[in-house]
């Protein structure tokens, strides 16, 4: 009898193991996918003077989701732009955003923007995206209190954008520069505060030198969320935007809402 008791707990030990180890390599694998991820893409307006060849790209990479920053439909050559991307999108299942905002927009100015390209072009798109960067205009001053007034004006304007696009089924994402991530919101760290006014958060790294003094942890983030490497955003070549993406994935670990890195539509880093 004693025999039996023993063998039942050792079977039990051993399958305890075997689960748990199974359990950790897939959790490892997915990290390394995660890891991998570069597969949302900004479409840069060089790459929309070739339709066709964009059009390959995107059928040949099939992101999750191409992002379009609305001034590139004021060139010539992009008159039928939006309805051709949203084609390509609709035909391949990827989602299509379109990307708005300057670094002034922080209150009244980009809910009213943001709600009016939202309005003209909502037919062809799943959401829009509001990109400011405040800490790049005059009213962002080494003061503690202003720069919570600027993320209270930011989170007010968040608030209205999200409610407008949910009557339309579409998505609201918040776009800023990622060391914002260190600063404390009305109720929580700021971009958890984002997460109860929008659809998903994006990222911006501006300022590679900031990650070295990042304090902030990205599996703390409860909503979904991408970082955005394109060369726009940060104005650095391919080989320093490979520098960072590979000091992210050599510091950090993306699991929990991390949904990809966004990079240009015509980076070598897609190869």
């Amino acid at each position: 009898m004693a025999d039996k008791i023993i063998k039942a707990i050792l079977i039990t030990i051993l399958l305890f193991f075997l689960t748990e180890g199974y359990c950790s390599a897939k959790v490892i694998f997915s990290k390394e996918i995660y890891l991998t991820n570069l597969n949302h893409l900004n479409i840069t307006n060089e790459s929309t003077k070739n339709i066709k060849q964009l059009k390959e790209l995107i059928e040949s990479k099939r992101p999750k989701a191409i992002y379009l920053e609305q001034w590139i439909l004021l060139e010539p050559h992009n008159k039928k732009l939006i309805k051709r991307l949203h084609k390509i999108a609709q035909k391949n299942k990827i989602k299509f955003y379109l990307v708005v905002g300057k670094n002034s927009w922080i209150g009244d100015r980009g809910k009213t923007n943001t709600l009016f390209y939202l309005n003209q072009y909502r037919k062809y798109i799943d959401g829009i995206v509001l990109r400011t960067e405040p800490n790049k205009i005059n009213v962002w001053k080494d003061d503690p209190g202003i720069k919570a007034q600027i993320l209270n004006l930011m989170l007010d304007a968040y608030s209205a954008i999200y409610i407008e696009a949910k009557k339309y089924d579409k998505q609201f994402i918040a776009e800023f520069p990622f060391w914002y991530s260190d600063f404390k919101g009305p109720l929580k760290p700021f971009p958890e505060d984002v997460c109860t006014y929008s659809s998903k958060v994006i990222f911006l790294i501006d300022d590679p030198k900031k990650l070295n003094d990042f304090s902030a942890d990205w599996n703390d983030i409860t909503c979904i969320y991408n970082i955005n490497l394109t060369k726009r955003a940060t104005t650095l070549n391919d080989e320093k935007i490979n520098e960072v993406l590979n000091k992210l994935k050599s510091t950090n670990t993306f699991y929990s809402n991390f949904n990809g890195f966004i990079i240009d539509s015509d980076s070598p880093l897609l190869n």
